[in-house]
């Protein structure tokens, strides 16, 4: 259960003459004016605020910034014939020789860090004023500007693996895998400024795939994939139904008939009041769904080889629970009389739904010698495919009869990312005359997806610059031990104009991952394909 601060009410204010007006009350004057009869319509929107402004999704796919560094080793690309080309090209998988499996246990670790600069013009947080103009007695002066930094520290272990299986030699191959594309662990200052946003959120998404690869030709292989899709999802934040339009346009109607600027169009004026902002946590929700690739691989001339991959992506359909602390006497007890009550604590069940985009991926590799590889991968990532976030609630605690809102219903945000691109550059040389130590080195660059109209601290990002290094030291011909390191972080972004003041400020991102592997080949090469049938000669 999610605590929120007690308040304490001047009773004695209950028994002022007339109709108040909020903006012309101090703090504590200001809350006990709104028990007064003449604050009841509003008190009415308000007890509806939590049924609706909660359907407005909390947990985003943060662009860019959802994608793990690397998937494999360093090695690993659309052109390379290890079995983590389950991932990157099945059709490579062609080009094997011998079954293969790859292991690997790492860590991801880094930062997030937030600095929020409010531009805009904001009431008293304990304001109670829902449509401009606002009284300029009521605006906070000292709400706009610079607020502390906040920081997420990001660490969570990795692991995956992969196996490639010949099994007609030169014509057929199998491969599985079991890894992590995607991955966000989150936690701010629950106080921080960015807590409108986000106070905390752990997503994942792990695929385990099955890969088939076809030898149409000696120098030419086709390939694809099936996967099974499975996320995990939790967050928390406090949800600011003042911006939500299914609640403004509840407060506007029969019988409250209260004028508000309240929407997803709120102006900042409206927004971030203490008594619209309510605890939210989506808990243990998991999706499942389904995806699949189809690839190219050739190799024209020996020197060089090519690939291409075409990754569907998935719908990520999250289902758990929510919790909506409604542990406030404006809830609890002051609309009883009329029919409007909630439980401190509202549960239920919720279902998050988005898209994990595709994916088209091109790499080239080029043999300048036995010992020296250059080699290039370009994807182009279909984060347009992602303009809104949905997301419903059910829970009979929400239900309100006398003002007709079900216990079910959808809402969404809007995100409208844009598509980015992937440019990656690496060199991979045998360093010893025993050819027994191996090494990578890649730079690369990444497009945001992110634009700055709808960028806040859920979608951390921005131009993105990333380094890798690997090492691999073949212990006998059938094993191997690789480690691996890379390095990326967004260029220290600052934004001035995000929709209503929502995500200005400035945002820093630097990510590392740290893993090691075990590449192991075993067995006999896979049986010969049988030749063709020659006619009887006469």
């Amino acid at each position: 259960m999610i605590d929120m601060p007690v308040r304490s009410d001047d009773a004695s204010l209950l028994a002022l003459s007339g109709p108040p007006n909020p903006s012309e009350l101090g703090s504590d004057r200001r809350r006990a004016a709104s028990r007064s009869p003449f604050f009841r319509p509003r008190l009415a929107a308000l007890a509806l605020g939590p049924v609706l402004a909660l359907l407005w999704p909390g947990a985003q796919a943060h662009a860019s910034g959802l994608d793990v560094p690397h998937i494999g080793t360093t090695f690993s690309s659309p052109t390379t014939q290890d079995a983590a080309a389950v991932y990157w090209n099945p059709a490579m998988l062609g080009f094997a020789d011998s079954n293969e499996v790859l292991l690997g246990v790492g860590i991801a670790a880094g930062s997030l860090r937030y600095q929020r600069d409010r531009l805009g013009a904001y009431q008293y947080a304990d304001g109670l004023d829902f449509a401009e103009p606002i009284d300029p007695a009521s605006i906070d002066p000292n709400k706009p500007g610079a607020y502390p930094e906040v920081r997420s520290p990001i660490f969570s272990p990795n692991a995956g693996g992969f196996a490639a299986f010949p099994l007609i030699q030169d014509r057929l191959a199998l491969g599985l895998g079991v890894y992590v594309p995607y991955a966000a662990p989150l936690s701010f200052d629950e106080e921080g400024a960015q807590r409108f946003a986000l106070q905390s959120a752990f997503i994942a998404v792990s695929r385990i795939s099955a890969a088939l690869s076809v030898k149409v030709h000696e120098r030419v292989s086709l390939g694809a994939s099936v996967s099974y899709v499975l996320g995990f999802a939790q967050l928390r934040r406090i949800q600011d139904f003042g911006a939500v339009d299914l609640f403004g346009d509840a407060l506007a109607r029969p019988p409250i008939n209260q004028p508000n600027d309240f929407g997803e169009d709120a102006p900042s004026t409206v927004r971030e009041l203490d008594v619209l902002a309510r605890p939210f946590a989506l808990n243990d929700a998991f999706s499942h769904g389904a995806s699949f690739s189809v690839a190219l691989a050739a190799n024209p001339i020996d020197p060089l080889w090519l690939g291409l991959t075409y990754d569907h992506g998935s719908r990520a359909n999250f289902r758990g629970t929510f919790q909506l602390d409604m542990n406030d006497e404006f809830f609890t007890q002051d609309l009883a009389s009329q029919g409007l009550s909630f439980p401190p604590l509202v549960e239920g069940d919720a279902a998050l739904s988005f898209r994990l985009p595709k994916r088209l991926m091109f790499g080239a590799a080029y043999d300048i010698s036995k010992t020296l590889r250059v080699d290039t991968n370009l994807a182009y990532v279909f984060w347009q495919d992602v303009d809104t976030f949905d997301i419903t609630l059910d829970s009979e605690q929400l239900a309100q009869p006398a003002l007709e809102i079900p216990r079910r219903t959808t809402v969404g945000l809007r995100r409208d990312w844009v598509g980015a691109i992937h440019v990656e550059a690496s060199a991979r040389a045998v360093v010893d005359k025993k050819e027994k130590v191996r090494v990578s080195g890649t730079l690369g660059y990444h497009s945001p997806a992110s634009p700055d109209a709808t960028i806040d601290v859920a979608s951390p990002d921005g131009q993105r610059l990333l380094g890798a290094l690997g090492v691999a030291y073949q212990i006998n011909p059938r094993v191997a031990v690789l480690a691996d390191g890379e390095l990326q972080g967004i260029l220290p972004r600052t934004v001035t104009a995000s929709d209503y003041d929502l995500g200005n400020g400035r945002y820093n991102l630097l990510l590392g991952t740290f893993m090691l592997h075990l590449q192991a080949r075993f067995g006999s090469k896979a049986k010969p394909a049988k030749p063709p049938v020659r006619p009887i000669e006469s």
